[in-house]
């Protein structure tokens, strides 16, 4: 259960959903400051889905060149991206996706199928 943002309180209660293109997620209402949000996941304020940008870093860090790696996300995913998005998301994410702190829907399967 996640902390409040705000009074760092455990206060909480889960009040519905948060829907937007990027998919859906839960939003919290801490009891103690009245204070409304949603779990951070590393990709805040991102406007592409957190699995299109760990695709995109993966590729660029495989060694696929910027163009490589634009070309073969608009082809595979039909995401359309810039190269200088591309490298931006490689600076910001890279050690991010390294560490422990990130785990995606397909490294979960992965673990529990195994």
């Amino acid at each position: 259960m996640p902390k409040c943002l705000n009074c760092k309180s455990k206060n909480l209660m889960k009040r519905g959903f948060r829907y937007n293109e990027v998919g859906k997620k839960q939003k919290y209402l801490c009891r103690n400051c009245r204070c409304w949000f949603v779990k951070p996941d590393g990709f805040e304020r991102m406007r592409h889905k957190p699995e299109d940008i760990v695709r995109a870093v993966s590729l660029r860090n495989d060694g696929l060149s910027l163009l490589r790696t634009q070309d073969h996300i608009w082809q595979h995913d039909g995401v359309k991206v810039t190269r200088r998005t591309i490298s931006q998301w490689t600076k910001k994410y890279s050690a991010f996706l390294k560490s422990n702190t990130f785990t995606s829907p397909a490294k979960t399967k992965r673990k529990t199928a195994l």
